[in-house]
């Protein structure tokens, strides 16, 4: 069985995630299952992270993409300002995929490694249809797209960063 076999098998789980993770950051009433829904034709933020599995050596790769207008409206939200500057759009995308590849890896991926987010804006979304498995949540009438998928043959890329030192995993082992 692949990744994404296991994650397609959780597609429920992981539309529920990005939906109340997305509930507890903008209020219940504000997000609902996006029913696959496609992104709007414009410009959005994005987040990547990679899962590393020591056991096979694969990467999988979690994604996340918002309107540009979601994702300021998430920054308001979180900064507590009413215009959040391009830098802080970037944080908060970036805290966003955080926080869910963190939820993704522990459904399916326990005992992988989970590299720190990138974040960039786009002028329209990058097409992820048959890439892996998608799912969509809807705020206010505008979707925002999870995806997992596997890495391609060039990811992670130089741009993916790890944390920890290099004998992280040396250490952490020798914790009780």
């Amino acid at each position: 069985m692949t990744v994404i076999d296991e994650f397609e098998e959780h597609r429920q789980d992981l539309e529920d995630l990005l939906v109340e993770v997305l509930g507890s950051l903008l209020g219940a009433d504000e997000v609902a299952p996006g029913w696959d829904e496609p992104l709007e034709d414009t410009p959005v933020l994005a987040s990547q992270l990679a899962i590393f599995d020591r056991e096979d050596g694969s990467y999988t790769m979690v994604e996340i993409q918002s309107p540009l207008l979601v994702g300021r409206l998430i920054g308001s939200q979180l900064l507590g300002v009413a215009n959040p500057s391009p830098e802080d759009l970037l944080d908060v995308i970036a805290e966003l995929g955080n926080i869910l590849a963190g939820n993704v890896k522990s459904l399916v991926r326990h005992s992988c490694r989970l590299s720190l987010p990138t974040a960039d804006a786009h002028e329209r979304p990058r097409p992820s249809a048959g890439r892996g498995v998608r799912v969509t949540a809807s705020v206010l009438g505008s979707t925002i797209e999870l995806t997992v998928r596997s890495a391609g043959a060039d990811e992670p890329g130089p741009d993916v960063c790890w944390p920890g030192s290099e004998n992280y995993d040396e250490v952490m082992e020798t914790q009780p």
